[in-house]
């Protein structure tokens, strides 16, 4: 399953879910919620909707933004759009439905992220200093010569650990990707822990699916729970997240970097937990400041600025022509401009179009999955589409 989900990644109120694989014409769409905003509430026990103009938002601009990202061309799966805590559009395409679990690819990377945050609140796991090598017995901490003898929690959750590792998604390599490789070992934990000490910590940022996956192994030792243990109990249970699976290897451990499938509605409840600054119905579930401080990038490291724990932060600099590329390299970008998207936006991203998009300025959240093989959606153009909704 894991494999797969690497190779081939791999009813709301008044929602109508569409599963046509063409889309209608936009005047026959009928993706724009209905009802009334009753004021404050939270998603606990499940999603409220209201039309748009309820919260502030014009139907007929929401409608041009889901047209766009119905676009047969891109593969969307599932969308919703979720201003001040109500989905004001939702739809489904190519079979998939409400209550569909859906492979987040990357996303899962966020979900580790604030695992870490939650362990180091609960004090165990003392902070971002601590060294991977107290973790990993193969690692010599006392061996200065050996690179992999400096990698503390901060290198792996900021992707800089210095580890030697090739991962482009722009072509599938299963010879040179060290991610499809290490998806093809089965042994996940291993195969990244193995990886020898190129560069020395924090002074370089590579895009690695392997720092990430070091976690799944510091939790555990750290919890005496997988990951996903430690997950359920202490984040997916408190959001009465249910329908959901996180793989593992074959060891045991919880794919960290991956592996992840759930509901939209059920991405859109962690999205929704940040976009609260960590809180959720009187409990403060991870901690406020984690929030902050995962959610922006960190000057203690040398990294792209548009990154921050396992986040891709700063929206308008993430998605600028030059960096809108899921292997984060400058490359191929997006040509529509970036203007009028906040700073203060950031996303958990997946390969072949798995978003959770927060927007604390706005109030706004979008979740988005896919399966875009061969065109891949403007994402800053489906933004600025649904920011600009805003009346």
């Amino acid at each position: 399953m894991i494999l797969l989900a690497v190779m081939t990644t791999m009813g709301c109120n008044g929602v109508r879910q569409v599963t046509s694989v063409t889309p209608p014409a936009p005047e026959e769409m009928n993706y724009i919620a209905k009802g009334e905003n009753t004021g404050t509430y939270w998603p606990t026990k499940g999603w409220k909707s209201c039309r748009p103009e309820a919260v502030g938002m014009d139907s007929q601009k929401l409608l041009k933004a889901m047209a766009y990202a119905a676009s047969p061309e891109f593969e969307t799966q599932g969308v919703a759009i979720i201003k001040n805590g109500y989905i004001i559009a939702e739809s489904y395409w190519n079979d998939f439905k409400q209550d569909t679990v859906h492979v987040s690819n990357s996303m899962a990377k966020s979900f580790s992220s604030a695992l870490i945050g939650i362990a180091i609140d609960k004090g165990l796991i003392s902070s971002v200093d601590e060294k991977l090598c107290d973790y990993y017995p193969s690692w010599n901490c006392s061996d200065s010569g050996d690179l992999r003898s400096r990698i503390s929690l901060r290198h792996a959750l900021t992707l800089t650990t210095g580890l030697e590792w090739h991962e482009d998604w722009t072509k599938w390599d299963f010879k040179t990707n060290d991610a499809l490789k290490m998806a093809i070992d089965g042994h996940f934990i291993t195969y990244a822990s193995q990886r020898p000490g190129q560069h020395e910590p924090g002074t370089k940022a590579i895009y690695s699916t392997g720092d990430p996956m070091l976690l799944s192994g510091v939790i555990q030792k750290a919890t005496g729970m997988t990951a996903f243990e430690f997950a359920d109990q202490n984040l997916f249970g408190p959001l009465n997240i249910k329908n959901i699976h996180w793989d593992q290897d074959k060891d045991g451990y919880t794919a960290t970097a991956w592996g992840l499938y759930t509901t939209v509605r059920n991405y859109a409840k962690f999205g929704y937990l940040f976009l609260r600054n960590g809180q959720w119905d009187g409990q403060q579930i991870v901690p406020e400041q984690w929030v902050k401080k995962s959610t922006t990038s960190d000057d203690a490291v040398n990294m792209w600025k548009y990154y921050g724990y396992l986040w891709h932060v700063n929206l308008p600099l993430r998605l600028a022509p030059a960096n809108l590329t899921e292997n984060l390299k400058n490359k191929k970008g997006s040509p529509v401009p970036v203007e009028g998207i906040p700073s203060d936006g950031y996303m958990a991203a997946g390969v072949l179009g798995q978003n959770i998009i927060v927007i604390p300025s706005k109030d706004l959240l979008i979740v988005k999955v896919a399966n875009q093989k061969k065109e891949r959606i403007e994402l800053s153009k489906f933004i600025k589409m649904v920011i600009d909704a805003q009346i």
